[in-house]
This record gives C-alpha cells, sequence and structure tokens, in this order.
C-alpha cells in the first residue's frame, strides 16, 4: 500500500508484484464516513486477480477529512441527504482526473468500483467520464431521490442529476449491481430497476452478458460472511471479464 495524489486528491495504490498479471486499474470508493484505508483487505483481493486498485478518499473523508462529514446529520434523514447529493457532486467532479492519473501510470483500462456511499458515486461516474470502462455498485444505488419521496425545490437540479434519470450512460459498457435484498439502508428496488430498464440497451447493443444484477434475498447492509466475499469475487470475475472484452 503506497499513498500518493492525484493533483490534490488523497490515494492508496495497491498493485500487483512486478512481474506479475496486470489487468488494468480500478479506482475504488469506500462508504460513508470512511476513508480508502476501510478497504486494504477488499483491495488487497483485487490485487491478487491482478489489478492496480487506486483507493480514493472520497472529499471531506479520509485524509482530507472535515467538518462537512464530521458534523453531517445521519444521512437517511432530509437535512443529511443536501449533505449526502453535496459530497456525490464533488466527487463526481473529480472523476475525469482520476482517470487521467490512471492513464498517465500506463493503464489502458480503468475501472470504477465502490461500495455503498463509494457505489453512489461509481454509479454517477457514468455520465462525466466516457472513458471508463466498467462499473462496479456493491451495496449502492442509482436515484438520489430523499428518503420519503418529496423533492425539495432547492434539490430539485441535484436530484434531476441522479444516474437513473441517464440510463443511456451506461450502455453497452460493462456494470455490475450487487445488492442487500434485506438492506434498509440503502434500498435494492433502484438497482433493480434500473437493471431492468438497461436491460433492452445492453441487449441491442449485443452486450446483453456486460449486465450483471444480482441480489442476496436476506443479506442486509452491513454485509457478513460468506456473502462479503462472495461479492467481492463476483467483482474480480466481473472485471477480468470486461476488461478481457476490451482487448
Amino acid at each position: 500500500m503506497t499513498p500518493s495524489t492525484a493533483g490534490d486528491i488523497p490515494l492508496l495504490t495497491w498493485a500487483p508484484e512486478p512481474g506479475g498479471e496486470g489487468r488494468g486499474a480500478v479506482l475504488l470508493f469506500h462508504g460513508l464516513r470512511m476513508g480508502a484505508d476501510s478497504l486494504a483487505r477488499e483491495a488487497g483481493w483485487l490485487v491478487a486477480r491482478g489489478f492496480t486498485v487506486l483507493g480514493v478518499d472520497a472529499p471531506h473523508h479520509g485524509r482530507r477529512s472535515s467538518e462537512v462529514v464530521e458534523t453531517m446529520p445521519d444521512a437517511l434523514t432530509l437535512e443529511g441527504h443536501y449533505v449526502l447529493l453535496r459530497l456525490l457532486r464533488e466527487a463526481r467532479a473529480e472523476i475525469p482526473a482520476l482517470v487521467d492519473h490512471a492513464r498517465a501510470l500506463g493503464h489502458e483500462r480503468v475501472a470504477i468500483a465502490g461500495v455503498s456511499f463509494g457505489a453512489f458515486i461509481a454509479l454517477a461516474a457514468a455520465a462525466v467520464e466516457p472513458r471508463l470502462d466498467a462499473f462496479v455498485s456493491i451495496l449502492g444505488t442509482p436515484d438520489w431521490t430523499p428518503r420519503d419521496g418529496a423533492v425539495p425545490d432547492d434539490l430539485r437540479e441535484a436530484v434531476a442529476e441522479s444516474p437513473h434519470h441517464r440510463p443511456e450512460a451506461f450502455a453497452p459498457r460493462p456494470l455490475l449491481l450487487l445488492n442487500g435484498g434485506a438492506d434498509d439502508n440503502v434500498r435494492p428496488g433502484p438497482a433493480r430497476d434500473l437493471a431492468a430498464r438497461l436491460r433492452p440497451l445492453y441487449e441491442a447493443a449485443g452486450a446483453g452478458a456486460s449486465l450483471v444484477h444480482h441480489e442476496y434475498p436476506n443479506t442486509p447492509h452491513f454485509v457478513e460472511e460468506p456473502e462479503w466475499a462472495d461479492m467481492w469475487q463476483r467483482t474480480g470475475d466481473f472485471l477480468i471479464q470486461a476488461f478481457a472484452s476490451k482487448r
């Protein structure tokens, strides 16, 4: 694990041993109130599959933590949702610079993956970065609507940028959606609905196998073994296939 930066963005880099198989880079985003180091074990699993992992400290998290997150209300409240959308929009704006950085390191293939809040970022990236080759959302949602479904006037612009309004931004690029059917924090319905809406687009492009949605029926937001390990096994398998198809 090597600390570095992409401009002002703090990173932790995990890379295969010299001479090992280099499949490409994965931009990896952590959950809310966490940091890149919280996914060190999972990054190691991806490195073992041949990927270089660039773990990103999202805005106001990790090595650039600030009172924005430290004083943030519960994200399931409307007050917390305002902050959540601010964080998502700031993180989304940094994606092109992160892809530039990965490309400058010599990686021709770059994917983005995230867990929970990090998965929100991964899905949001589709609309702003056409150079990304694959997307992995673990316990995420493409829907930025507040929990109760009501959208205050001063949130309408941000909610209109929600990834579920832009299905065409994904197809036909490989997309993996993994959710818990018993998740009360990030409800699985929007990911399920997005997969259903995207299926015809992927099929029409001859890329049906590039869209994968799997819901673990009884799994809550805080995933335990063996489901957690299975999610990362699926992620590695998916990314290997996604990058191989780009060659």
